[in-house]
C-alpha cells in the first residue's frame, strides 16, 4: 500500500509575504501500490481548467500585438526646388505663389508648405501620385507590399544589459550650466544656497528627476572635509513641481566653496545610512537586443478606429498647384493601427538586465525615412554630418529659441550607430553637395540580434525595483538639400522627436519584499539578492498569469494553442521640437477603505 500522491504542505507566510497561515486537513488514501492491468481500460478524470492552467504557466511562447494611436503635429514649413516633392506639398501661399508664376519664370517660384502626412504615416497611402510615387519623372515607383516599411521599421526587443559608462549632457534650467557626467555617476545636480522656513539650505538642482524622499540620503562625488553622505531635509524650491528636481540638504555652517553656488557634481541614492552596501543605488542605460527582422512585423489599420483630432485636408484645385493637377492635400490624420508579428518569441533562454527571468518586452519602432525627405547630407568644414539621433528626456527642451546643442549635427555624442544608405534618382541630379546629385539618405533596416540603447535608469538593490530616470528619444531632421525650412540654415536645426521603445508587459513582480534564508522558506528564486547584512535573501515574487491580487496588481490576457496573446493600447507621439513633450501620469486612488 502507498500515497498515490507526493504531497507538499508550505505554510502560506513561507510561499507570499501576505499571505496568511492557515489549518489545513489532508486525507491520506491508503491503496494498492499496482494493481491488474485490464486491456482497453485506458479511463481516468481530468480537470480541463487545471490542464489549461497548468499548460498556461508552463509556456515560455509569446505573439505580442500592439494597437498604436499616431499624434502628430505638421508644424514646420519651407520649401524646395526638387519638382517631385514640390509638386505634392500642403500648400500655404498658393494663392499669392500661382500669381508669381504667372508674372514670372515658374523656376524662380517657391511654393511654401509642409510636408504631407504621408511622409510621416505609419502605413503610405500615396501609392498612384504622378510625377511621385509613379512616372513619368517620378522620385520613386511605390510598390504596395512595401507601403507599411517605407516610413518605419518595428521590432520586437528586450533589454538584456545595461551600459554604466554612457556620457551623458543636460543644462540645468535655472543656472543655464551645462553639466557633464556619466550615467554610472548617478543624478548630476548644481549647488544653489537659500533659505527655508529660516534655515540656511542648499538645495542640489538637477535637469532630471532625482527620485529621493525627504529622510534619505545623497552620496555626492565630491566630499566635505572627509564627509560625502547627507541627509535629504526637505525637496522642492516652492515652484510647482519642483519637488522632483531639487534635492535640500540643511546648511551647518559649511566652510570654504565646497558648496558654493554653481558648484556641479553628481549624487547616488542611499535609503539606509546604516546598510550603505544593500540600499546605496546604481545608475544605468539599459541596452536592447533585437528580437525579430523586419520583415517580421505586420502593420495593418485598426478597422474604423481613429484618433480623436480627426484628418486634416484641403482640395487644392489645378489652379493652385505648381504641376495644375487637382488633389486633395492631408496636412495630419487620425488612424490608428494595430501591429502584430508573423513569428512566436520564446522567453525561456532570455534574462532582463537584471538576469531575472524576463517580464517584459518592448515595441520598438525605428524611423527608416526611406524617401529621402529625412537626414540629407550637410558638408561643412570637410565633415559630413547624417543619420538619426538620439537623446534623452532633459535633453529636449529648447535653450533659448533653439535646439539644445545635444542635438547639433558635430556632436557625435548624439549620433546613433544605425548604418545608413544614400541613393540618387534621375530627378535628383542637381542641387546637391558642389552641384551634384542630392543625396536622398535613409536608415537601413535593423535586423535579429543588433543592439541599441535604451532609457536611463536606476536600480536599487534593497527595493528590488527598476526606476526610468529619463527616457531615450530619436530625433529626425529635414533633408537639408531638398527641402529648406523658414529659418536660418544651422547645423543644428529644428526636427521631430520619438520615443523608440514602448513596453509590453508579459508578468509583473509582486509590490511587496519578500525575505528569508533560503533553509527554512520556500520557492526561493534564483534571482533573488542576498543581504549580507541581515543575511537572508530578499526578492519580489513574479505573479502567475491570469493572478490579480486586491490591489489590481497582475496580467492576464489570451492563452491558446501553447500560445500567450498579450497586447498594449500605444499612444505614439511624433513631437515638433519646442513643443509640450510631457505626458500627463493618471494617479490611481489610494488602497484603503472610507474609515482610514
Amino acid at each position: 500500500m502507498g500515497n498515490r500522491i507526493d504531497t507538499r504542505v508550505v505554510l502560506g507566510s513561507l510561499r507570499y509575504k501576505s499571505a496568511p497561515d492557515t489549518t489545513l486537513g489532508f486525507k491520506v488514501p491508503f491503496i494498492q501500490t499496482f494493481k491488474e492491468n485490464v486491456e482497453f481500460d485506458r479511463s481516468i478524470n481530468i480537470s480541463l481548467e487545471q490542464v489549461y492552467d497548468d499548460e498556461r504557466q508552463a509556456s515560455t511562447t509569446f505573439r505580442p500585438t500592439g494597437k498604436f494611436t499616431l499624434l502628430f503635429k505638421n508644424s514646420y514649413s519651407g520649401f524646395t526646388n526638387y519638382t517631385p516633392f514640390e509638386n505634392n506639398l500642403y500648400y500655404l501661399n498658393e494663392e499669392a505663389a500661382t500669381i508669381s508664376q504667372c508674372q514670372t519664370s515658374p523656376q524662380t517660384v517657391s511654393w511654401t508648405g509642409l510636408p504631407q502626412y504621408n511622409e510621416f504615416d505609419f502605413v503610405r497611402t500615396d501609392y498612384n501620385i504622378v510625377g511621385y510615387t509613379q512616372p513619368p519623372n517620378n522620385h520613386i515607383t511605390f510598390i504596395s507590399k512595401s507601403a507599411s516599411t517605407y516610413n518605419w521599421n518595428f521590432f520586437m526587443s528586450y533589454a538584456y544589459e545595461n551600459d554604466y559608462n554612457k556620457y551623458m549632457e543636460a543644462i540645468e534650467p535655472k543656472s543655464g550650466q551645462l553639466l557633464q557626467w556619466t550615467c554610472g555617476d548617478g543624478i548630476p545636480f548644481v549647488v544653489f544656497n537659500t533659505t527655508y522656513k529660516g534655515l540656511d539650505i542648499v538645495a542640489l538642482r538637477c535637469p532630471v528627476k532625482h527620485g529621493m524622499l525627504v529622510g534619505e540620503f545623497v552620496k555626492l562625488s565630491f566630499n566635505y572635509f572627509g564627509t560625502d553622505t547627507f541627509q535629504v531635509y526637505s525637496l522642492g524650491d516652492g515652484a510647482s513641481g519642483s519637488d522632483e528636481y531639487v534635492v535640500n540638504i540643511i546648511n551647518v555652517g559649511f566652510l570654504g566653496g565646497t558648496f558654493s553656488n554653481g558648484v556641479e557634481g553628481t549624487f547616488k541614492r542611499i535609503i539606509d545610512i546604516n546598510n550603505p552596501n544593500d540600499t546605496t543605488s546604481e545608475y544605468y542605460v539599459r541596452k536592447h537586443k533585437i528580437l525579430t527582422n523586419s520583415g517580421d512585423a505586420v502593420m495593418v489599420n485598426a478597422g474604423f478606429d481613429l484618433n480623436i483630432f480627426g484628418d486634416s485636408k484641403k482640395y487644392e484645385s489645378s489652379g493652385y498647384t505648381p504641376n495644375q493637377t487637382a488633389r486633395v492635400s492631408i496636412k495630419e490624420g487620425s488612424q490608428c493601427y494595430t501591429l502584430t508579428f508573423n513569428t512566436d518569441i520564446n522567453i525561456s533562454p532570455l534574462l532582463d538586465n537584471q538576469k531575472r527571468p524576463i517580464t517584459e518586452l518592448f515595441f520598438t519602432t525605428m524611423w527608416k525615412g526611406y524617401f529621402g525627405l529625412m537626414f540629407g547630407r550637410k558638408k561643412s568644414n570637410g565633415v559630413d554630418y547624417i543619420g538619426l539621433k538620439q537623446g534623452y528626456e532633459f535633453n529636449l527642451p529648447l535653450i533659448g529659441s533653439q535646439p539644445s546643442p545635444w542635438w547639433d549635427g558635430f556632436n557625435s555624442d548624439s549620433d546613433t550607430p544605425f548604418p545608413v544608405d544614400v541613393y540618387n534618382t534621375n530627378m535628383g541630379n542637381t542641387g546637391g553637395p558642389n552641384g551634384g546629385p542630392i543625396p536622398f539618405t535613409y536608415i537601413r533596416s535593423l535586423k535579429k540580434d543588433d543592439v541599441l540603447d535604451g532609457d536611463f535608469c536606476e536600480w536599487n538593490d534593497s527595493e528590488q525595483y527598476e526606476r526610468v530616470v529619463s527616457n531615450l528619444f530619436h530625433k529626425f531632421t529635414f533633408n537639408r538639400y531638398m527641402f529648406s525650412m523658414d529659418q536660418v540654415p544651422t547645423t543644428n536645426p529644428f526636427g521631430y522627436y520619438y520615443q523608440p521603445h514602448t513596453p509590453i508587459k508579459l508578468r509583473v513582480y509582486s509590490d511587496y519584499i519578500e525575505s528569508g534564508d533560503k533553509r527554512f522558506v520556500a520557492d526561493v528564486p534564483d534571482y533573488s539578492y542576498f543581504s549580507e547584512k541581515d543575511n537572508q535573501f530578499i526578492w519580489r515574487d513574479i505573479y502567475p498569469y491570469g493572478f490579480i491580487d486586491s490591489s489590481g496588481l497582475g496580467i492576464t490576457y489570451p492563452f491558446m494553442n501553447g500560445t500567450h496573446y498579450p497586447y498594449q493600447d500605444i499612444i505614439f507621439r511624433i513631437i515638433p521640437e519646442g513643443t509640450n513633450y510631457k505626458e500627463q501620469i493618471l494617479i490611481n486612488d489610494p488602497v484603503i477603505d472610507p474609515c482610514e
